[in-house]
């Protein structure tokens, strides 16, 4: 890593701390060996990943040499007032270990005075592969292309498809790749149990396995993972209405509650997790010994990761995966996964993706997307600055102060399907509701302005689509009492449509 382009391949998974010091210890050797940054100049070291938790981790480990080696680490991360990151990176600094939506809204901040990419010549994509499937590829790639062409590029990936692919050879040019493991590959160490049963079924068979699991290691830590918010906190009630003690974890509970959640799971005063997939990115746990899929994942690069936060730094671990009758569309991405493993295959499981694969010879189904694919996913630069325009018109000069990205990874996701989506017009199309594209407008124009920044707050917008599965887009340009409005202008409005379409 001290003098080329990595690609490195992680499927077999090791601890955060040991991954972390791969590309730390070669990026304070290359930081040493440069002049000392000036005022006003940017960092030499840039780390980007995918979610915030990821960034705490890898920022906590860095501190540890920082002090030692008189170097400046700085955490940059939606969900923390951006004013207090902007202070800190105008004292100067050579680390900035970021996720890419703050890293692009600070590269915008006051006319792009607070920090530069100039002086960038070691740059990290950790967990790249989710990085691009979280909808991300947009804004890394301004940043990449922005970079000094000389530079020290290390990325790395634990699946490996074919956008994949194509992303790392616009990223590196003739890269050393290391593979652990193989690619795309759930490691060896992981049991991986998959059973097809019926919804109404799903959690006895889940208080059968906590209940296995406190008999016979009563310290081991159990994560189970499902798709939804309200399905966290529904399972979270249940659970510790039958006297297990958990916690949940999502995009919908602000900073301070994802920090404490997870430093309880850690120190053992909570052993039972339920997360989302986007939350639990990154979260590298001792002693995690079983992974639960309550919810079936769409696609085999979210099951890799999902059983990947088991099994890790040599420990054995046991992951379960149900699916349910109705979820054989996913089937196939769960066999695929199962046989590059060389682990057995159900024959219930065969069967449900056969009987999918019939569906879909009649046509009357279709394969579901790989998680790579998203539509109208180069339109996103495009329409988050749009957003950006709309949101700054709207609240005025107090803008930049507000704590307007509480959740970078959710956001991306969301406005990924939002660009795909169909105009902002109703269609004359007649379509069933739970197919239609657009729902209603709401004119917020001639709320208080409190009120806007509430109602168009990124925060409140992802709870409200967790919560009832509606998409809900920012339009128009705000007119002050007694502006008049210009030929084809609209007074703020707000758009509201289902995400599945959108």
């Amino acid at each position: 890593m001290f003098l080329t382009e990595i690609f490195l391949f992680r499927s077999r998974p090791f601890s955060l701390y040991l991954q972390t010091i791969a590309f730390l210890l070669p990026m304070f050797r290359h930081i040493k060996a440069q002049r000392p940054i000036e005022s006003l100049e940017g960092p030499i070291a840039l780390i980007m990943t995918p979610t915030r938790e990821l960034a705490v981790q890898i920022h906590k480990e860095c501190k540890h040499f920082n002090k030692a080696l008189g170097l400046r680490a700085v955490c940059c991360y939606g969900g923390s007032p951006i004013k207090d990151q902007i202070a800190e990176l105008k004292r100067g600094a050579e680390i900035i270990i970021c996720t890419p939506g703050r890293m692009i809204d600070l590269l915008c901040a006051n006319s792009g005075r607070v920090t530069n990419l100039k002086r960038v010549t070691y740059l990290v994509l950790d967990e790249a592969d989710r990085m691009f499937d979280m909808g991300f590829e947009p804004q890394v790639m301004k940043m990449v292309n922005n970079v000094r062409p000389a530079r020290q590029t290390i990325l790395f990936s634990a699946t490996f498809p074919r956008k994949m692919e194509a992303l790392a050879r616009k990223i590196l040019h003739k890269p050393l790749e290391i593979t652990v493991g193989g690619r795309s590959v759930v490691c060896d160490d992981v049991e991986q149990v998959v059973e097809v049963r019926e919804e109404d079924t799903k959690f006895l068979r889940l208080l059968e396995i906590l209940g296995r699991s406190s008999t016979l290691d009563p310290d081991a830590k159990i994560l189970i993972f499902v798709d939804r918010q309200e399905a966290a906190d529904n399972l979270l009630a249940n659970l510790l209405r039958r006297g297990y003690p958990c916690q949940s974890l999502h995009g919908g509970k602000d900073q301070a509650d994802r920090d404490q959640t997870i430093a309880d799971y850690k120190t053992g005063d909570t052993n039972i997790l339920i997360a989302t997939s986007v939350a639990a990115r990154g979260l590298d746990v001792k002693q995690l010994k079983i992974v639960i899929n309550y919810e079936c994942p769409n696609h085999m690069e979210d099951y890799v990761h999902r059983v990947g936060r088991t099994g890790r730094a040599g420990q054995k671990g046991t992951a379960y995966t149900f699916i349910t009758p109705e979820q054989d569309r996913f089937a196939g991405d769960i066999v695929k996964a199962l046989t590059l493993s060389l682990k057995p295959i159900p024959e219930d499981l065969k069967n449900l993706e056969e009987s999918f694969l019939l569906k879909v010879k009649k046509g009357t189904a279709h394969f579901s997307s790989s998680g790579f694919g998203g539509k109208g996913l180069e339109k996103l630069d495009k329409d988050r600055d749009t957003v950006k325009k709309i949101q700054k018109k709207s609240h005025g000069a107090e803008y930049a102060d507000e704590d307007e990205e509480d959740d970078d990874e959710a956001d991306a996701k969301f406005e990924a399907k939002e660009a795909g989506g169909a105009a902002a017009l109703p269609s004359d199309d007649k379509k069933p509701a739970s197919e239609a594209a657009f729902a209603y407008e709401i004119e917020i124009n001639d709320y208080p302005q409190k009120a806007r920044w509430r109602v168009t707050n990124k925060e409140q917008i992802m709870q409200i689509t967790e919560i009832s599965g509606a998409a809900i887009t920012t339009r128009g340009t705000y007119f002050p009492p007694g502006k008049p409005l210009g030929p084809g202008d609209r007074k703020l409005y707000l758009v509201s449509g289902f995400l599945c379409n959108i």
